[in-house]
């Protein structure tokens, strides 16, 4: 079952090997509320576990838990390290690979995300189809920069996409599926680079998530990606985004999010 539980916690071993857990679920800037929600839930921090770091962005706990909904074990991230906090990427994706060591086969990835594409304004959800790294390969606005596309084959899977895209529907959410875009923060794109994304057919920009879905899918976990839309990107609002926006709504779409989350575990 463990392909290496070196520097687990024993307690958290001990759950793993009673029950498995089957979902691994990292909660984004300011859905830590949702954790919350799951019964028999026991968390131990990042700095437990080898290879992992204290977060230090407000709206991201820092910890792993594991948990129950019902019949349905989950670990879960509540919060996330990222890469403008000085970690590399083998740090970043840590906890992907430790659920996937501890019996996760399907990852879902949230986050808070703002907005590019007309179609997503601030409330409203977007499934990822596929997504655009952006700093694993440094770019410039320079006019002979031929831009980026994404992966291929995408690392989201199409029925899982399918399949919260149907819940979406029956609970009435305002949602959309696009492409999310990976740039490396910690500052707000400029109104040109915003540009510049919207022309390599990105529909919503933010700071995480990629790394950790190239890895689960390179693991051979089915994986899903789910943005909030907190705010418009740069250039695309009155107002410049800020991080007191972005944790404000992503406060409001929680319960947008429970509803999408707790139905799709409900129908496995």
């Amino acid at each position: 079952m463990f392909k290496s539980a070196k520097g687990i916690p024993p307690e958290l071993l001990a759950l793993c090997q009673k029950q498995q857990p089957e979902i691994f679920l990292v909660l984004g800037s300011g859905y830590g509320e949702i954790a919350e929600k799951f019964n028999d839930r026991h968390s131990w921090n990042f700095s437990l576990f080898p290879e992992i770091t204290t977060s230090t962005i407000p709206g991201h706990k820092g910890c792993l838990s594991y948990a129950r909904h019902k019949k349905v074990s989950l670990l879960i991230s509540e919060g996330r390290i990222h890469h403008y906090e000085g970690h590399p990427r083998k740090t970043i994706t840590t906890t992907t690979r430790i659920a996937h060591s501890l019996g996760c086969r399907v990852g879902l990835f949230t986050n808070a995300a703002g907005g590019i594409s007309p179609e997503f304004n601030p409330g409203s959800i977007m499934l990822i189809k596929n997504h655009i790294d952006t700093v694993s390969n440094s770019w410039n606005n320079d006019k002979n920069n031929p831009g980026f596309k994404a992966e291929s084959p995408s690392p989201y899977d199409s029925q899982l996409l399918k399949s919260l895209e149907i819940i979406a529907k029956s609970k009435n959410l305002c949602f959309g599926s696009g492409t999310y875009m990976m740039v490396s923060g910690p500052s707000y794109e400029s109104n040109s680079e915003i540009k510049s994304f919207a022309k390599w057919k990105a529909d919503a920009v933010g700071m995480s998530t990629a790394w950790e879905v190239d890895e689960g899918f390179q693991l051979g976990m089915k994986c899903a990606g789910i943005s909030g839309i907190t705010n418009k990107a740069a250039g695309l609002s009155k107002t410049p985004p800020s991080h007191a926006e972005v944790l404000e709504n992503a406060k409001k779409l929680t319960a947008s999010f429970e509803k999408l989350l707790f139905s799709y575990l409900e129908n496995l």
